[in-house]
């Protein structure tokens, strides 16, 4: 449809301009063919810029048929003085091939990669546009119009810019002489014209800022969840844990770089604060605030018809503006150019920090038994040693950086003046041009500045792309793992039985850790697993779990079969304790008094009138206690076959016995496997299956089940 309605209109353009002879319009159809091509499927342009494109694609032919029916001569004579300038379709033409251009950069490529889930997603969302009542939308709807809807007003906001302009020149020459009809001309455009455009000018911004603040928020809400859930599901934050490479940290991700992306997290001076939102919608403000005060800028240089240097330059101005602003963005890159690789290093070495910090508070009692706290401070400050260094290197860069952008911000308030004083003083200007001209002049610069006053935003921005891209493709790895050939699969079979016919078990690094034969788990004969520390005993019941995948073989889970695993070390989320001791269920799918029942039988009676207090109860908790909860949970799960991975090894023998007592009670159906090293647990298992070390570095192997003695 783009190309299409651009290809009408370019051969509308040629028509008319080769029949009017206007070299404008022609130019416009020439410029609305290329962007025809450039709008071609075959192109497959992201999303996201799609949905930019496709609104200039609008604005190109609309303002471009209102050029054609002025140069007509059908354009109202009562409203000519709004008659459209006829570089607005040639522009916004031009911003359709810019589209095209910057498609192809590997930097805009990871970008849009990032940002076009969400403009596709069409899932229902419900808003409130004030003062509208509460609707439904589809999300790429939503997204659509809010992006169409902020480029519009940041297009509005460049023609306040433009009117202030002309403002700036009308009330210079008001003041220049001071007599009555002066007086009265300085009051005319304080009152009837700055005023009311000030007051549009405020209420857009605030338009604006209310819109994309909140544009801004639904869009990272949605990457949040979306990575969140796909880091989560299927057991992919486990294999991202396994696979070593630069998904590192990926809570630091999901909770920092997705709002860096979107809106920035620049801090500090010349921070540049600057995402995605600023670097496309802002960028393409500045772009149409360039175009616009180009032609002005180029406007009045013509007309001072004054030679420089005895030779006429067309557009002196604007070529002085423009090697100005280019000399200042080659200086900026060549002093920041390292700042994007030092931002990326920094949130990783933070990230580690943290990390540590975090695990010492996690196991503080451990290190306050063991005296530790004096090996933990000097680690600290080993692992800080990597955050002090690299901030220490961004300082040096970004010193420079501040300097030379304080003293181009300084010197910029003066080079338009500086410029345009000669031909004042030669009386070429008078003084509201020559007020108009400096204005005009500092806007152009302004735009071409664009990545300059950004410089270290755009080098923040940069290295969350690359950590974004990064989690994406380790995602991606991961998937293409679960592919790979040899590897275990773990698939519901035909009957009752768990069936291992054949399996060996290795480590990610490839290196093989056991072998396990032909071996069946039969319904309702419980099994003890036996053997040293390392042969592979709990790597065998991650594997029958699905989330083990390193090795060979197939294992045949129990058809219609609920599978549970207690680890030795139980995962106790923060929060109200029912939802602790009803996890992974929502602590709404049990009563009270199930609870509680649940929580006397494994012995934490004490805890049952504390069931909405909140806490971190893996702190308060001792290890016994954290274990019994978990088994608790499998009594309240109530699952076909429970899978003990030394999941009562924190409790003394009584207590464990009474816990095997509680199991078999509460879940008589339940069919146990354990894995432990007392003896004593042979009473509570009917067989017993033994991982026999290999001799010179050679995989275990796992004998036949055998009856418990």
């Amino acid at each position: 449809m783009r190309m299409l309605s651009l290809a009408v209109f370019a051969v509308i353009a040629l028509t008319v301009g080769a029949w009017e002879e206007s070299g404008m319009t022609i130019l416009i159809g020439v410029v609305s063919a290329l962007a025809a091509v450039a709008s071609l499927p075959r192109w497959r342009l992201s999303t996201f810029l799609t949905i930019l494109s496709e609104l200039f694609v609008v604005e190109t032919v609309v303002f471009g048929l209102a050029d054609i029916v002025a140069l007509l001569g059908y354009w109202p004579k009562a409203y000519e003085e709004y008659q459209l300038p006829t570089y607005l379709p040639l522009a916004t033409a031009i911003f359709v091939l810019a589209i095209f251009a910057v498609s192809h950069f590997g930097m805009v490529r990871r970008m849009t990669s990032i940002a076009d889930p969400f403009f596709e997603a069409r899932t229902p969302i419900s808003i409130r546009p004030w003062p509208l009542p509460r609707t439904i939308v589809r999300q790429d709807v939503y997204a659509r119009i809010n992006i169409w809807f902020l480029i519009l007003v940041n297009q509005f906001q460049v023609a306040l810019a433009l009117r202030f302009n002309f403002f700036q020149r009308d009330f210079g020459n008001a003041i220049q002489v001071a007599d009555e009809a002066h007086r009265a001309a300085f009051w005319f455009q304080l009152v009837y014209v700055f005023v009311p455009l000030a007051f549009i000018a405020i209420l857009a911004g605030l338009v604006e800022f209310f819109v994309a603040s909140n544009f801004v928020l639904q869009w990272r809400r949605w990457m949040t969840a979306s990575f969140t859930s796909r880091w989560l599901l299927q057991s992919m934050h486990y294999k991202l844990a396994l696979n070593a490479g630069e998904a590192d940290n990926p809570d630091q991700r999901i909770s920092q770089d997705v709002g860096g992306f979107i809106n920035g997290s620049g801090t500090g001076i010349n921070s540049g604060n600057a995402g995605i939102y600023n670097y496309t919608i802002q960028l393409i403000s500045s772009a149409t605030n360039l175009v616009s005060f180009s032609i002005i800028l180029w406007g009045i240089s013509n007309a001072l018809d004054a030679p420089i240097l005895g030779v006429k330059i067309p557009g002196f101005l604007f070529w002085v503006a423009t090697l100005y602003a280019a000399v200042a963005t080659g200086i900026t890159h060549l002093i920041g150019r390292s700042l994007s690789r030092l931002y990326f290093r920094q949130q990783a070495v933070e990230a580690n920090f943290r990390f540590d910090l975090a695990r010492i508070r996690e196991y503080s009692e451990q290190i306050a038994l063991l005296k530790g706290e004096d090996r933990e401070i000097a680690r600290a400050g080993t692992v800080f040693e990597d955050v002090f260094h690299t901030i220490q290197r961004i300082i040096q860069v970004r010193t420079w950086l501040i300097a030379f952008n304080q003293f181009y911000s300084q010197i910029s308030v003066i080079i338009p003046y500086v410029v345009v004083a000669p031909f004042y003083y030669l009386k070429i200007v008078d003084f509201g041009r020559f007020s108009q001209s400096a204005d005009a002049f500092g806007a152009v610069n302004g735009s071409m500045n664009f990545f300059v006053d950004r410089y270290i935003g755009l080098a923040d921005f940069s290295a969350a792309i690359r950590r974004l891209t990064s989690f994406e493709d380790a995602f991606a790895q991961a998937r293409e793992q679960d592919k790979r050939e040899p590897r275990i699969r773990a698939e519901p079979g035909d009957g009752p039985i768990l069936a291992l016919p054949g399996v060996d078990l290795a480590l990610p690094d490839g290196r093989k850790l056991a072998h396990v034969g032909d071996l069946a788990l039969i319904p309702q004969e419980s099994t003890l697993v036996t053997g040293p520390s390392g042969v592979g005993k709990s790597t065998l019941f991650r594997a029958i779990s699905g989330i083990w995948q390193f090795g060979a073989g197939a294992i045949r889970q129990p058809a219609y079969a609920k599978l549970m695993l207690l680890p030795q070390r139980p995962y106790i989320p923060i929060g109200a304790l029912r939802d602790a001791l009803a996890y992974p269920a929502a602590a709404s799918a049990y009563t009270d008094q199930q609870l509680c029942e649940a929580l006397v039988k494994v012995g934490l009676p004490r805890f049952q009138d504390r069931l909405d207090d909140h806490d971190n109860w893996q702190m308060r908790m001792s290890g016994g206690e954290q274990q019994r909860l978990a088994v608790a949970r499998a009594l309240l799960a109530r699952p076909d076959w429970l899978f003990l991975d030394e999941a009562t090894a924190s409790l003394d023998e009584t207590s464990e016995a009474d816990l095997y007592r509680a199991i078999a009670a509460t879940l008589p159906d339940t069919t146990l496997v354990s894995i432990g090293h007392r003896s004593t647990l042979n009473a509570f298992h009917k067989r017993r299956i033994a991982f026999v070390p290999g001799e010179e570095g050679r995989p275990a192997t796992v004998e036949a089940a055998t009856a418990a003695e």
